[in-house]
């Protein structure tokens, strides 16, 4: 049996390539074919793993330690943790995930895989030595894991994999995958007489830009959310009624909302301690206490984005936290999607670039690509696909299931 595991910052999935080669995608638990890739450990010292973790943390009011956004650390030297019994170095507690994946995927085939196609990005991170510290951690996961027969292909190949099962000629395919921690690009020579062979020629180029999901998070906050965290807010000067601007560095650290918790330390809090009776509107400091101090980063999160599904229907919508438990700290306001593209420029730039990387690797130009197939989560908003379709037309714009194809190409790969 051959696996594709389609590891996710966001978002993880299994797949097998079934009868005649069609890709499934396994409901690890019924019902549940995407698993968020998150883990918890309840106060009580239980660790749960995928959506189970998710649920658990929201059972046990968002206590205990709650690790999200995995794929997106592994470039980073993170410290040993505590998870439960257990102090593990980060590659362990990845390791612990994908066995999770291992382990579910047995029990509901009754089969261990004899081949894993394990999707990885283009480009983990910029800096050449972080992306290949990245790469490293990810076989020390899998090692961990127990997974010992696998290899990794890069996610935008995989979804050209799956892509060319529904052509019927070969074409010159641009790809653009989008997930939460990056962004990748590959053109691909595809077509159904291809298939079952050595695809190592069919790669004509690739690119990668580190940025996705979770810096237009940071970017959603910027455009309409850092006012109810300070920025702007004024404070009585002491001695003197002189009112002045308030600027913490605080505030621009929270727009990294996976990171949130690293902000948690003595002296912030006596800092905020002491600077709230002189606010002007203490509810910011109290809001933003429990931001970081309560471990809200990641409901502000899921709140955005479900403002980001919205926003691939709608222009504007209304952008709602109600996590605070507290009427006063509560967030409600009208949001609209192009002051959220605006805000996201310079990420669009750096997408811009990427699109001219990857043809200039492979020699072609724009008149060259037959069609652009554009898969992840983050490919829904308009304002992503509206780069590919202003410089390829829209006529050429092509997507598959946002959220599968990735994981049903590795299985294919």
């Amino acid at each position: 049996m051959k696996l594709g595991i389609d590891f996710g910052t966001t978002n993880s999935a299994v797949a097998v390539a079934g009868a005649g080669g069609v890709p499934r995608i396994l409901e690890l638990i019924p019902g549940e074919p995407i698993q968020r890739t998150v883990i918890h450990c309840d106060p009580d010292g239980v660790v749960r793993f995928g959506n189970a973790a998710f649920r658990s943390y929201e059972e046990h009011d968002l206590q205990g330690r709650f690790l999200r956004s995995l794929k997106a650390f592994l470039p980073q030297e993170v410290p040993r943790l505590t998870l439960g019994p257990e102090r593990l170095d980060f590659h362990q507690i990845v390791g612990y995930y994908l066995r999770f994946l291992l382990e579910r995927t047995e029990a509901v085939t009754g089969q261990r895989p004899s081949e894993v196609i394990v999707g990885r990005p283009v480009r983990f991170h910029a800096d050449p030595e972080k992306d290949a510290f990245a790469l490293k951690q990810l076989e020390q996961a899998l090692a961990f894991a127990g997974i010992t027969d696998w290899r990794l292909q890069m996610e935008p190949v995989a979804a050209a994999h799956l892509y060319e099962r529904g052509l019927d000629a070969e074409r010159l395919v641009l790809v653009g995958d989008f997930g939460g921690g990056t962004s990748d690009f590959a053109i691909l020579r595809v077509g159904p007489q291809r298939l079952g062979q050595d695809r190592a020629e069919d790669v004509l180029g690739t690119s990668g830009v580190a940025k996705a999901g979770d810096a237009l998070d940071g970017r959603f906050m910027e455009a309409f959310l850092m006012e109810y965290f300070g920025r702007g807010a004024g404070y009585r000067a002491r001695y003197t009624d002189e009112i002045k601007t308030w600027n913490h560095s605080a505030t621009r650290h929270i727009k990294k909302l996976y990171d949130v918790h690293r902000l948690r330390t003595p002296t912030l809090e006596m800092q905020l301690d002491r600077i709230e009776d002189r606010m002007v509107n203490p509810t910011i400091i109290r809001r933003l206490r429990r931001l970081i101090f309560d471990d809200l980063g990641f409901p502000m999160a899921w709140a955005i984005e479900a403002t980001k599904r919205e926003f691939s229907e709608s222009e504007r919508t209304t952008f709602q936290f109600v996590e605070f438990y507290s009427k006063e700290m509560n967030i409600a306001r009208e949001v609209d999607r192009d002051t959220f593209a605006a805000e996201s420029a310079a990420i669009l730039a750096e997408y811009d670039g990427a699109i001219d990387e990857v043809l200039d690797v492979a020699g072609l130009t724009v008149a060259d690509i037959d069609e652009v197939f554009l898969t992840g989560g983050t490919s829904q908003l308009p304002f992503i696909r509206g780069i590919f379709a202003t410089r390829f037309g829209a006529d050429r714009l092509r997507h598959a299931d946002a959220f599968s194809s990735v994981c049903a190409g590795l299985a294919l790969s």
